[in-house]
């Protein structure tokens, strides 16, 4: 028996476009039909009138295709394969042409309840009443959000997001929580088996498998999917392009809504100490060659009894970060810099800041580089947060004693979001890899210690350096010393 039996007049299917997507037809005397899509281009050379006007109606918004070709089957029935009239199967095998860009939404008395909307090309979408006898719960990569035109349902391994339109449409998410329930109140029993089988259709819910016991969902025992974390897994999915819809790249997509962040961090008025400039001419012909420090980089968590240099700090922090060259870049209307080490985009968004005990010529405390003038900035630093840097990254170390110096990487993140859309995060991500390779290189051509740190804690490194956690915080930490007597047996 079909679902529209059951609850109707209530529940009914209506199609539509993609609001990305342009139709365009020749000069009116029923030729080709092309379809600009998202991905691409289709063109109907001998269109169907059927498909034409489907088209056209679709264009303006939501549609119930029976409205353009009685006998277009209903809820369920258009994904089954075979029983259909010639006419519909024409149709629909025009409409699979253009599947990535149908959006179909379920209405509840004629009204949009919610929508399932591609977003890649190949995206399939065949829905199935949910089952009464198995429970159903979101997938625990679901995240539930709001966008411009209301709350959205997605997941990384969707490759639909679902547009919930109403309040009845909330109320099927206290259904899904893995129990079997019968029914929401105010929600029809078969308004919430049919919507829930959409949302499993667009893998944004699962259901239970078949076996007798406790409910047991896939996803949770996928080997693919258990070492996943959600949070690792959509950063990784709306990072790369082919699972995400949005805007990617360095599009400026703020630029007049906010102002660009200066090229480099302004001093903050205190005096500053002025460090050593070494002699690049005498470390091109001095140094070891770059394959030999490239093999005999490790990472060193033992360090000497002597102190690091303030001669070597300012030689390290020089040959690794400072701007080397500065110019502007026409039309975005933001700073252009160079350094020794590459960022994305030349954003160049990364801060240093210095945090040192009693293991370096520097006074205790914490420091800022200033990159352009090659200085450091004395910080007030709250003492409590400056002890407690050192003893998580004495512990992160597994030794006994707090670094001798220890370098903090922050991101100042507009310089990112400023230019980026998509990848602002990421990038910042590959910058810090990057300053990292070239701060261990540059420490293991000195014969200093280096070893890079596996994380920190940014809120303590906010309140340190007095910054405002969503405008700058701390992505990455990197420990010095000096080289221990023997080997470190845990140098890697």
């Amino acid at each position: 028996m079909r679902i529209d039996n059951l609850a109707a007049p209530q529940l009914s299917e209506l199609w539509s476009l993609r609001e990305d997507t342009l139709v365009e037809t020749d000069d009116g005397t029923g030729g080709a039909l092309t379809v600009q899509t998202r991905w691409g281009t289709v063109v109907f050379e001998d269109p169907d009138p059927v498909l034409r006007q489907a088209l056209e109606r679709m264009t303006l918004g939501p549609v119930s295709l029976s409205n353009v070709l009685p006998g277009f089957p209903g809820l369920w029935e258009v994904d089954r394969p075979g029983g259909h009239t010639p006419e519909v199967e024409r149709l629909l095998r025009d409409l699979d042409r253009i599947r990535g860009c149908l959006v179909r939404t379920l209405a509840l008395g004629g009204m949009p309840l919610l929508s399932v909307v591609p977003l890649a090309r190949g995206a399939w979408f065949t829905p199935r009443p949910a089952p009464d006898d198995r429970p159903c719960r979101l997938s625990r990569f679901s995240v539930l959000r709001w966008a411009e035109g209301g709350l959205r349902l997605e997941s990384p391994l969707a490759l639909h997001r679902v547009q919930l339109h109403r309040s009845e449409a909330m109320l099927l998410l206290g259904l899904l929580d893995g129990s079997v329930q019968a029914g929401a109140p105010k929600l029809d029993p078969e308004v919430a088996r049919t919507a829930i089988g959409y949302l499993v259709a667009a893998r944004v819910a699962v259901v239970a498998e078949d076996v007798p016991g406790l409910p047991r969902f896939g996803e949770d025992e996928d080997p693919r999917l258990i070492g996943w974390s959600p949070d690792d897994l959509l950063v990784h999915a709306r990072s790369r392009l082919g699972r995400s819809d949005g805007a990617f790249g360095a599009t400026y997509a703020h630029l007049g809504r906010m102002p660009a962040e200066p090229v480099v961090k302004p001093l903050g008025g205190r005096p500053a100490i002025t460090l050593h400039r070494p002699e690049l001419a005498r470390l091109l012909s001095e140094d070891e060659p770059f394959t030999a420090v490239l093999e005999r980089r490790r990472s060193i968590r033992r360090f000497g009894t002597e102190r690091v240099t303030a001669r070597q700090i300012g030689e390290l922090l020089y040959r690794a970060g400072r701007v080397r060259e500065t110019a502007h870049r026409d039309g975005a209307g933001v700073a252009w810099v160079s350094r020794p080490y590459p960022s994305m985009g030349s954003v160049y968004a990364l801060e240093l800041y210095l945090v040192t005990g009693g293991g370096t010529e520097l006074a205790p405390g914490v420091y800022h580089y200033d990159p352009l003038g090659h200085l450091l900035e004395p910080l007030d630093a709250p003492a409590a947060e400056t002890a407690d840097l050192q003893l998580a990254a004495q512990a992160t170390l597994g030794s006994d004693q707090p670094p001798p110096l220890l370098l903090v990487i922050t991101a100042r993140f507009r310089r990112a979001t400023h230019a980026f859309s998509g990848i602002a995060y990421t990038s910042l991500m590959k910058d810090v890899g990057v300053l990292l390779q070239n701060l261990y290189l540059v420490a293991t051509a000195m014969d200093l210690a280096p070893c890079a740190l596996a994380a920190g804690n940014s809120d303590t490194a906010a309140r340190a350096f007095g910054l405002d956690w969503p405008v700058e915080s701390s992505v990455g930490e990197f420990v010095i010393g000096p080289m221990p007597q023997g080997a470190d047996p845990y140098a890697a």
